[in-house]
């Protein structure tokens, strides 16, 4: 463990001297996927659990300006460290060590690459003022298909709850619950349906 610690703490520090011209894969190479990143081979995958420990106060003030998420596929139970390395007016996007990258707009999940079958784009604009008001909200899914092309899937969504809200959608060809817990009016944790094909995906903020 001791070894892990002092390893993560070397990945950490890699990423924040790294400088601007550098790609993200050379930044998130070959050291950051033995440690952790979905697509990882390892006879047990990292946890949630396991992760969350190794975030010392040590890691935090190494990235004091720079958002941690942690997240996990509930398909295959793998999860990972993320790193916030872009910002796009509200829309924020992380990618983990082995270069998988999650869009969310303000806590809201719009977009994966890297995972296969991915969730190109979401319009999520009703779904945030579900969040803070409840009531019902339309939200837009973009997939791309075995020939690469856009497809389109729309769902209508109830809202309950409110530290801990419920998202109940349903559409023509799938249903779905998503849940977020809120503080201060932000999701800090969740567990979001990312699509048919690789479904649920729990995050939460460190």
């Amino acid at each position: 463990m001791k070894f892990k610690s002092i390893a993560v703490l070397s990945l950490l520090g890699l990423l924040t001297a790294c400088g601007s011209g550098q790609t993200q894969q050379s930044i998130l190479g070959p050291i950051g996927q033995a440690l952790f990143g979905f697509t990882q081979s390892a006879s047990k995958p990292s946890s949630m659990a396991d992760i969350r420990r190794q975030v010392t106060p040590e890691v935090r003030q190494r990235f004091q300006h720079t958002s941690l998420m942690i997240a996990q596929l509930e398909q295959n139970e793998r999860a990972s460290i993320l790193v916030r390395k872009g910002v796009n007016r509200n829309v924020e996007t992380y990618f983990t060590p082995d270069n998988i990258s999650l869009s969310l707009k303000e806590g809201v999940l719009v977009g994966t690459r890297g995972l296969g079958f991915d969730l190109m784009t979401g319009d999520v604009a009703e779904v945030l003022a579900g969040l803070r008001h409840g009531g019902q909200a339309v939200r837009v899914h973009r997939y791309l298909d075995g020939e690469d092309q856009i497809v389109i899937k729309s769902y209508i969504c109830n809202y309950s709850g409110n530290a801990q809200i419920t998202e109940t959608c349903y559409g023509k060809d799938h249903s779905f619950k998503n849940s977020y817990q809120m503080s201060g009016g932000k999701v800090v944790a969740s567990r979001q349906w990312i699509g048919p094909s690789l479904g649920y995906i729990r995050l939460e903020d460190v």
